[in-house]
């Protein structure tokens, strides 16, 4: 291809061109030389075959009477061919009786008795047997022909041949190259247009004429870059429109990013340690407030600010933990790991929930070491039982877990409301929930499934979620095992 490449298009279309005339020639005069060859080949040897038959019809009475004088005149009459090289007769003990011209060696074994016509292909002649018959075997017949004669036609045919072939390959290669030249040229120029018009150069226009359809190319292709050129002024001046429209949005995002900061900073540090206090300080007032059944509704009511205080407080930090891990700047840490413990820990934190809506929970799997993080797979259960305890009401919730190959599922399925089809693949959105209403009957922010996601796909693995067959949903964890 390098070689190639030295040459232009038109150089290589009319290398290509002659390259396969060349070729195609060759295999006509092979194929002509074969074709006629054997023809003539059968031709000559069915010739001499009758004619070694006449030869032995010929020598049967010298043969008969023993006489080798006549036997002698026989194979003179039939040798004295030129292309006849030895005409030789034997009895049926095969010992000649007469021979007439050269003693050309056939290459064959001495043979006994023929019972029929035989010919053997040399390189310089062929060798012809025939029997000798008159009610019984009497002997045979041999005549030498040489291929002389033979070889000479061949040569003429072949050489006959190629000058034809070669007269009408130079009569092609004349017409193909002035053909090729009217449409490699036009193309050569396309391509050099084209060119110039790929390294921004304005203004060039093809030239090219000749046929009607080649005129309207030319036009075309003319018209076409001109509309290029006119659609670049145009995009120069959008683009810099829309990069003068970037820089402002840049610099808004700039400062959207620093009051961000700025926001983050006052949720961690201006909202959490207020938070923090007020939850110690009713902590402090549950404990002072006296045992006595008339201070049981401030009780209810110390209850219930800490559970607000508390949901404040998990509100906070999932928002805070949902800015890190889309910042990029959460990293887990792999270490060994209990399944069985930890799934068992992650039961007895959600232990509340179930009591508050009178669920139980079974838990289904065996004990295994697995390789990932374990807070970070303790917070992703926690979501996943958290959801399941709130939105089943007096229902089963089941844990299950297995190893499949190198990986590690967990299922988690509740008997609950459920999640219509058509939300599945919403579910996981931040900031999004089946019921956005604000009189809706569930509390929460839309923001666990989609940090327990992006936990998920932090450890390599994937989330799915689809409804229960009885009812309720079934969430399923597939995480990889990273040493194996």
């Amino acid at each position: 291809m390098k070689v190639l490449d030295r040459y232009n298009l038109q150089q290589r279309f009319n290398l290509l061109i002659f390259v396969s005339i060349i070729l195609s020639s060759c295999f006509l005069i092979g194929f002509m030389h074969k074709l006629i060859s054997n023809y003539i080949n059968d031709y000559t040897s069915h010739y001499w075959r009758e004619h070694t038959k006449t030869f032995a019809e010929s020598a049967i009475y010298a043969v008969i009477l023993g006489s080798t004088e006549q036997s002698e005149s026989v194979a003179h009459s039939f040798g004295s061919d030129k292309n006849v090289l030895g005409a030789s007769i034997y009895n049926n003990h095969g010992e000649p009786l007469a021979s007439y011209g050269s003693r050309y060696s056939c290459n064959v074994v001495q043979l006994i008795s023929i019972d029929e016509l035989r010919y053997v292909d040399n390189r310089d002649s062929w060798c012809f047997y025939s029997p000798i018959y008159q009610d019984i075997y009497l002997g045979y017949v041999e005549l030498v022909i040489s291929k002389a004669e033979y070889d000479l036609v061949m040569r003429k045919l072949l050489l006959g041949s190629i000058l034809i072939t070669l007269i009408f390959s130079l009569f092609f290669i004349v017409i193909v190259r002035r053909l090729s030249r009217l449409f490699t040229s036009t193309l050569m120029e396309m391509a050099t247009v084209l060119n110039k018009v790929s390294i921004g150069e304005r203004g060039n226009r093809v030239h090219f004429s000749g046929s009607p359809e080649i005129n309207n190319m030319r036009i075309t292709l003319n018209e076409m870059l001109a509309n290029i050129e006119v659609t670049e002024t145009e995009l120069e001046k959008s683009v810099e429109e829309r990069t003068s429209a970037l820089k402002i949005a840049l610099e808004s995002s700039k400062t959207a990013n620093v009051y961000k900061a700025q926001i983050m900073s006052m949720v961690s540090h201006e909202m959490k340690t207020p938070l923090h206090a007020i939850g110690g300080y009713l902590q402090l007032l549950a404990e002072r407030l006296p045992d006595d059944p008339m201070y049981s509704e401030n009780r209810a009511l110390h209850t219930k600010a800490l559970i607000r205080v508390n949901d404040l407080n998990s509100l906070i930090d999932n928002i805070l933990l949902h800015a890190q891990l889309e910042a990029d700047r959460y990293e887990v840490a792999l270490s060994p790991v209990a399944v069985a413990q930890l799934m068992h820990n992650c039961v007895e934190n959600v232990a509340p929930l179930l009591t508050r809506n009178r669920n139980r929970i079974e838990v289904i799997g065996a004990e295994a070491m697995f390789v990932s993080d374990s807070e970070v797979l303790r917070h992703v259960l926690n979501n996943l039982l958290s959801n399941a305890c709130k939105f089943t009401v007096d229902g089963v919730i089941t844990l299950n877990w297995r190893f499949s190959q190198a990986f590690l599922i967990i299922q988690v399925t509740d008997t609950g409301c459920g999640i219509p089809a058509e939300y599945c693949d919403q579910i996981f959105d931040a900031w999004w929930q089946v019921d956005m209403s604000l009189s809706r009957r569930h509390g929460g922010h839309g923001l666990g499934l989609a940090i327990t996601k992006q936990f998920v796909q932090r450890l390599n693995g994937d989330i799915s979620v689809e409804p229960n067959i009885v009812s309720g949903t079934i969430f399923t964890v597939r995480l990889p095992n990273p040493r194996v």
